[in-house]
């Protein structure tokens, strides 16, 4: 027990949405000894997600996206399936969900609200933080603590271009856009959501969506069963090394797309309650099969893009797809199948989306996201940490951050060793980051693959799912079939009887043909290593 006259170390944690809320409930629940304070400029704790557009459909589902710590939803599909989207978050339910969490588990009397961290400033073995208040804009404080979190993550930076176009950054739903002709620049979820959005029929605007190449489009709901994506990724899938699972998986995506009807048959996917035409039906199949045809070796067949209504908008003509621009003037595109020019007048051009974070304004340049192993270690201070800056190619940041934010208290708290060697183990880890995604901005985040990366963090906290940790073959059998998320780790939350309850959809032939690539995996895995070594 703490001393009274000794006085309580202090930890600040710098956002409160999704990655700052779970980052608060742990560090309360490990850290009984410290005094915490969590910091946001606004007067909720609903995120990014907090006032989504109206008609807002979550491109992860509610099951995946839900905290291991806060539990909410089964894996059973939605009984309305495609029809009403229940599986997914839909307008402002996840803001609800966090903030039903904030109020259940009492984080909200350390929330500081309408406070914003202005600066941070290393002070001998400590941080150093300048507070404003939005109520009052001069009036500023300053906090020194011992520990910072910072779970600011990384906002939407549209890439300016100039080109003499009027450019639109948001969608405005009280003003809708109509009668233009509209460019929209870029494959990004959120491109071809804007897109989609733009091209609605009542809107009677004509809206073209730019591609430098082809982009993976991953069904929310997919032709085995009629469930969602989400629940046929299995840990035994995901446990195949990821150049045997990719090659493997683009084959499958090409077959999924060129044979959907026989997957229906086969899998007895659940009949669709909205009349779709055929014609509709076999535009989206051939757009999907030449979209992802165009996307091998290149970046958007990583990011698997789950966006997939802009396919009917394709499909019934309300958008078109265009190549690249070909010059400085964004008025002349090549054509997506002959590259021949083709010539615009724009009245609007979205740019495409970048991110980028505000740690570096706030250190003064002192701080950059690349300054952390995996993502949310400081390489060099062991009393600074990211939570929530990890873009996954596939997945949901919500349960990566839960993953981190259980790391770096636990490091805090003496829980877990901090990492041996981490500067040269950051180096070979920014070395492999750089290769595999060297046209994206790596400095600015941390792109992963969620699960993979979750399991790294799991095994450092020795939550990983072995045989032996589980202590049953049925429930290790269970967890490694059925979707995987982040409650199956093995953490304080894990609840084998919620566990036991999760369906498996994943068809036995489907597992069966998996058992065998991952026997061949290990056959090969000595080899791999052997190589990679070299």
């Amino acid at each position: 027990m703490t001393s009274p006259h000794v006085a309580k170390r202090k930890l600040a944690i710098v956002g409160a949405g999704s990655a700052g809320l779970i980052s608060l409930y742990y560090a309360l629940r490990r850290l009984p000894d410290w005094q915490i304070t969590c910091y946001e400029k606004s007067d909720n704790v609903q995120g990014a997600w907090g006032n989504p557009y109206r008609g807002f459909v979550s491109t992860s589902t509610k099951y995946t996206t839900q905290f291991s710590c806060h539990r909410r939803f089964d894996a059973f599909a939605d009984a309305e399936g495609e029809a009403q989207r229940g599986d997914f978050f839909k307008d402002g339910e996840y803001g609800a969900y966090l903030e039903e969490f904030a109020r259940l588990r009492e984080l909200k009397p350390h929330i500081r609200h309408h406070h914003t961290v202005q600066r941070i400033q290393r002070v001998g073995s400590d941080w150093r933080l300048t507070i404003r208040r939005s109520a009052v804009p001069q009036d500023t404080e300053e906090q020194k603590v011992d520990a910072l979190i910072l779970c600011t993550g990384l906002a939407e930076q549209p890439k300016k271009i100039d080109c003499g176009i009027d450019q639109l950054i948001a969608l405005d739903d009280i003003k809708p856009v109509t009668h233009k002709t509209i460019v929209v620049v870029g494959g990004g979820e959120s491109a071809v959501d804007m897109a989609n959005r733009l091209s609605k029929v009542s809107l009677h605007n004509k809206v073209f969506l730019s591609l430098k190449t082809g982009i993976r489009v991953s069904p929310r709901y997919h032709p085995i069963k009629g469930v969602p994506s989400d629940f046929l990724r299995t840990r035994l899938m995901l446990s195949i090394h990821e150049s045997i699972r990719n090659a493997v998986g683009q084959k499958f995506v090409e077959a999924r797309i060129r044979h959907q009807e026989l997957f229906e048959r086969v899998f007895r996917r659940r009949k669709r309650h909205e009349h779709e035409a055929l014609s509709v039906r076999q535009q989206r199949k051939y757009w999907a099969a030449k979209l992802t045809e165009r996307a091998k070796a290149t970046l958007f067949n990583m990011f698997h893009n789950k966006s997939d209504d802009f396919l009917d908008a394709v499909a019934e003509d309300r958008l078109k797809i265009l190549g690249p621009p070909l010059d400085a003037t964004y008025r002349t595109y090549a054509d997506f199948d002959d590259g021949q020019p083709v010539h615009l007048d724009p009245d609007l051009l979205i740019p495409m989306i970048g991110f980028s974070s505000n740690v570096q304004s706030i250190s003064d340049g002192a701080v950059t996201p690349r300054d952390f192993y995996l993502g949310c270690v400081h390489t060099d201070y062991d009393n600074l940490f990211l939570v929530g800056f990890a873009r996954p190619v596939i997945g949901n940041i919500p349960s990566i951050s839960e993953m981190q934010a259980q790391y770096v208290i636990g490091l805090l708290g003496g829980r877990y060793p901090r990492p041996s060697a981490i500067q040269r183990a950051h180096g070979q880890d920014r070395a492999r980051l750089e290769k595999t995604f060297h046209t994206l901005d790596t400095n600015n985040m941390y792109p992963v693959e969620m699960f993979p990366y979750c399991d790294r963090l799991a095994k450092r906290m020795h939550l990983y799912p072995t045989l032996q940790r589980t202590g049953s073959l049925r429930s290790w059998l269970k967890i490694w079939l059925s979707p995987a998320s982040t409650m199956q780790y093995l953490d304080e939350s894990y609840d084998a009887a919620f566990m036991a309850r999760q369906p498996i959809h994943s068809p036995l032939i489907i597992n069966v043909l998996l058992l065998i690539i991952k026997l061949l995996d290990l056959v090969c895995s000595p080899f791999r290593r052997a190589e990679e070594r070299r």
